[in-house]
């Protein structure tokens, strides 16, 4: 009878960590990482692999830098949330007292500096944008040149996500950058990653963080029913720290990024059920 409950309590036991280890895919933490998490569930159980992905991003939220004339450049694939992202920190600067300029500097894709414009209109902040297919770089110059000029304290830089190669991207977001830099400082480098492409994010973030010299990460879609759990290892790994989770399509839908509640967000389904 004896044996027979320990073998019935192997057999669950098994069984759990299997379920526990599908649920850990699911949500995006990928094969690696998910053994490493199972590795403390195996010894120290749910309460250890809170403390575990705790302490893993505790260090990873952070404040944006500001400084009295600020300028924000923004990098991203095509379908990020870019522009939107950049309409919901300009209202907030704006609701702080702060005169915004937005800069268009992807003159490629059909219909980027129509939405930064409607977003512009909408929040009734300035939109500077050149003809399309023009040269973003020259663009981006003559904006900051325009907002400087104008008192402007807050200016957010878009970008193309895509151009006709990642080559070509690359040497067109150097270029922006360069021709920045020639005028001021960029006080932020931020990259924003949509939450849902999972395992993809690695790439991007390869992809961007030198050229872009990436400082801060927004997150994007956290209202989908996608879990963002790769996000933490992509932490783990570039040490790039987090600044802001967007969920929703209202502009005030973000919060800045706590380590506990992210963790949570993610666990609580699965150990509350």
């Amino acid at each position: 009878m004896k044996l027979f409950k320990f073998l019935s309590f192997i057999k669950e036991k098994k069984e759990l960590i299997a379920d526990f280890e599908e649920y850990l895919l699911l949500s995006g933490f990928g094969i690696s990482f998910s053994e490493e998490i199972i590795k403390v569930f195996k010894k120290k159980g749910e309460k250890g692999v809170r403390e575990f992905l705790i302490n893993s991003i505790k260090d990873a939220s952070k404040e944006l830098s500001r400084d009295d004339f600020s300028i924000y450049l923004f990098s991203g694939v095509n379908g990020s949330g870019k522009t939107t992202c950049i309409a919901k920190i300009g209202n907030m600067f704006k609701k702080e007292g702060e005169k915004v300029l937005f800069i268009s500097g992807d003159t490629f894709r059909a219909g980027a500096t129509e939405q930064l414009t409607i977003w512009g209109e909408k929040l009734n902040i300035d939109v500077f944008s050149g003809k399309k297919g023009a040269d973003p770089a020259s663009v981006v110059y003559d904006g900051v040149v325009y907002g400087r000029n104008r008192n402007f304290t807050k200016i957010l830089v878009d970008t193309a996500g895509r151009l006709q190669n990642k080559k070509n991207l690359m040497k067109e977001l150097e270029k922006i950058r360069r021709v920045i830099e020639k005028l001021s400082k960029v006080t932020e480098s931020i990259l924003v990653l949509d939450s849902t492409d999972g395992e993809n994010l690695y790439s991007q973030v390869e992809n961007f963080k030198e050229v872009s010299k990436v400082s801060s990460l927004f997150i994007t879609k956290l209202d989908s029913t996608i879990k963002p759990g790769v996000i933490i290892p992509i932490y783990v790994k570039y040490k790039i720290p987090i600044a802001y989770l967007f969920t929703g399509e209202g502009v005030d839908d973000f919060s800045p990024f706590d380590p506990v509640e992210f963790v949570n967000s993610i666990l609580n389904p699965y150990f509350s059920s």
